[in-house]
């Protein structure tokens, strides 16, 4: 049905294409990265083959890439998030791995450097996937090992006193009815992939596997209203040999887009699967755009234009990354459509 609705005027503006142009690579990053936008600013790691290391990249509008050099490099690539501060300037916040992961605020106008969320930081427990919007942040606390691990997710404001606890949110399903028949199972492996904070929104991207479940894994898109703790489901998918993966929840225009990339057996995406989409918050409406590459590991949607990691690796051998880069691509063509969701 959604497929047969007419656009209205309204919609057809927010939704139309920026013109037709070629996509423009703005990075080099010598390995695969997530990438985050804000007022056409960037922020995505660079891998340093020289030192074996990774360091956290912008690149602002029209400009070259950026290393910041005042933030100390990283033996993985940084989940990094890009967004307003309480006063509306442009921040970081990002995870960095060492003994444990802990969360880390950078401000680009302040010139102050990096600075540890002390507030919310827990020195026992790894904290990662942060998400920052007006002096608020959201993040994922992972308890235990990979196979019974329980993961968390919290929103605090960064300007409140470490004593405050932290708000707990909904994340990833505990329990999930069974492919091969009635019933229910407990969900394991579990894993926050991405989140995105904007306003009262928050934006998850989740994994889970369970017993009964179809493939090897599955991955969930999921929005969640912080004032009312309430959670939706958005899209669903599938993991098998394919690799199949929902990259780059993104706020635009009243909308959450995403894209649906594979990044293992490109079988699974080669008939039109890999696709950017569009959900509307106000009506659940959603919108899918032109097909585009398969294997995207990062993806920003600006509104009038994209951003796509694109011919990168998880191995860092530059054999592996030579044509790896981050292209500013104009937006897809969207028309309404019904987002991929569990039967």
């Amino acid at each position: 049905m959604l497929g047969r609705m007419l656009l209205t005027t309204a919609t057809a503006l927010v939704l139309a294409p920026a013109a037709v142009a070629s996509a423009v690579p703005v990075a080099a990053p010598a390995g695969a990265t997530s990438v985050r936008e804000y007022r056409s600013t960037i922020v995505f790691s660079q891998y340093v083959p020289a030192e074996r290391h990774w360091r956290l990249a912008i690149r602002r509008p029209g400009g070259a890439p950026e290393v910041l050099r005042d933030v100390r490099p990283a033996d993985r690539s940084f989940r990094a998030d890009i967004g307003p501060d309480s006063n509306g300037r442009s921040q970081l916040v990002y995870q960095r791995c060492e003994e444990t992961c802990d969360l880390f605020v950078y401000s680009l106008s302040a010139g102050t450097g990096e600075r540890a969320v002390r507030n919310a930081n827990d020195p026992a427990n790894d904290d990662v996937a942060p998400t920052l919007w007006r002096g608020r942040i959201a993040w994922a606390r992972i308890f235990g090992e990979r196979a019974d691990r329980k993961v968390v997710v919290y929103t605090k404001a960064l300007s409140a006193p470490r004593s405050r606890p932290s708000t707990r949110l909904p994340g990833v399903p505990l329990r999930r009815s069974r492919d091969d028949g009635p019933g229910t199972s407990v969900t394991s492996g579990r894993g926050i992939d991405a989140l995105e904070l904007y306003g009262d929104n928050l934006a998850q991207v989740v994994s889970y596997t369970c017993r009964g479940c179809s493939g090897i894994s599955q991955t969930e898109l999921r929005l969640v209203r912080l004032r009312a703790r309430t959670s939706t489901p958005v899209a669903f998918q599938t993991v098998g040999l394919s690799g199949q993966q929902l990259v780059g929840p993104s706020f635009t225009a009243g909308t959450l887009g995403f894209y649906r990339a594979c990044l293992g057996d490109p079988s699974g995406c080669q008939t039109g699967g890999a696709t950017p989409y569009r959900y509307r918050l106000s009506n659940r409406q959603g919108f899918r755009g032109t097909p585009g590459p398969v294997r995207v590991f990062g993806f920003a949607d600006a509104g009038e234009v994209a951003y796509r990691v694109e011919g990168c690796n998880f191995e860092t051998q530059a054999e592996f990354n030579a044509v790896c880069r981050i292209e500013e691509v104009p937006a897809a063509s969207y028309v309404p459509a019904r987002i991929p969701q569990r039967d």
